[in-house]
């Protein structure tokens, strides 16, 4: 396991978008206490044909051949109760499990069958879309591979292009995989000097979610669930609307840290003053995202969510006890999938009177 100071430097390292619109410190209002503590790392893609987009992330992430594929289904006796908490208690569900190095967050792959699908098809300013930014030491290899794999070069001149913040320089170019999500990469220039960096082309990354309104999601995931995040202005930098293929518009980022994990980078961006439709998929859409978070306590998190607009896709519209602990999935304003399993509280010891 690296590091997390390791991680931490690695993250720092990139040519964040947060850097570059300036980041402030965003005011923290309600308890002081997160109620967000953790998170398994997990991130979803929901794709159309598992082989396909398992074999593009296996050559993303540098890996000889796919992982075993784990097959699920309400055939299946015992019946797998993971497919009610999906809201999906009649389909197949496949998926492959892959780390991203350097970094805390892991690929979950997911297809799911026999069930009515409808794939989706976002753009990088429509909110829902998911984008995984790495870190790579070697973008214009990496690009020769992902093109002979179906990936689709989103930057529009199909090269990387110069990123700068102050002194940091990266190419990077934007990506998208055959289940239609985002894959940035970047290469800085020079390589950082950190020690123990990962062996592979792949040395870091995290999570960029697009929202549609910065202010209504930090009411959300900032004053209610208990995230500390930077929040940026406003800002049309060239570079980085060319690599994201949004010329003419503005965009906003906020860097937000999962609580208990802070290493665990998820980023959201809003763009303006550019056409946007937001996403209304179903958990089974090829397109749809997922990531999974740890609540101390998973009914008042689900309220709070669905009182921020969100929707529960658990079977039975509420939470249900699965492998032990209370688990729902709910699907936020954004339309990014959450899926949270309660993590209890460590115990509290009180010293003995004397």
């Amino acid at each position: 396991m690296k590091h997390a100071g390791t991680i931490g430097i690695l993250a720092a390292a990139m040519v964040g978008l947060v850097t570059v619109v300036g980041a402030q410190n965003g005011a923290v209002t309600g308890s002081t206490a997160p109620l967000i503590i953790g998170a398994s790392g997990n991130m979803t893609p929901i794709v159309g044909n598992l082989e396909e987009d398992a074999k593009f992330y296996s050559d993303l992430l540098g890996l000889a051949t796919p992982p075993p594929i784990r097959r699920r289904s309400h055939k299946d006796t015992p019946y797998p109760e993971v497919l009610k908490n999906q809201g999906t208690p009649d389909a197949t569900i496949r998926q492959v499990n892959l780390n991203v190095p350097g970094s805390p967050w892991k690929l979950e792959v997911l297809e799911f069958t026999d069930i009515d699908r409808t794939p989706s098809h976002a753009r990088p300013q429509d909110p829902g879309a998911m984008t995984l930014v790495l870190m790579v030491r070697d973008v214009d290899g990496l690009l020769a591979k992902l093109k002979e794999d179906k990936g689709e070069v989103v930057t529009p001149a199909g090269q990387p292009v110069m990123l700068t913040t102050g002194a940091a320089k990266a190419r990077a170019v934007v990506v998208k995989a055959p289940g239609g999500h985002f894959v940035e990469l970047q290469q800085p220039e020079p390589l950082p000097s950190t020690p123990n960096l990962p062996a592979g082309n792949v040395i870091g990354g995290h999570i960029r979610v697009t929202i549609a309104d910065t202010d209504a999601t930090l009411r959300l995931y900032r004053d209610e669930l208990g995230f500390r995040p930077q929040v940026g202005s406003f800002v049309k930098e060239a570079s980085r609307l060319v690599l994201m293929g949004t010329a003419g518009a503005q965009y906003r980022v906020t860097s937000a840290p999962v609580p208990g994990v802070p290493d665990q980078i998820l980023e959201f961006i809003e763009f303006k003053n550019i056409e946007r439709k937001t996403q209304r998929t179903r958990i089974q859409d090829p397109g749809s995202s997922k990531i999974q978070f740890r609540p101390s306590d998973v009914a008042i998190a689900m309220a709070k969510i669905k009182a921020a607009g969100g929707t529960v896709a658990t079977t039975g519209g509420t939470f249900m006890i699965y492998m032990g602990v209370p688990t729902v999935i709910v699907r936020d304003m954004n339309n990014m999938f959450i899926n949270m399993q309660q993590q209890p509280q460590p115990p509290t010891t009180t010293a003995s009177a004397r």
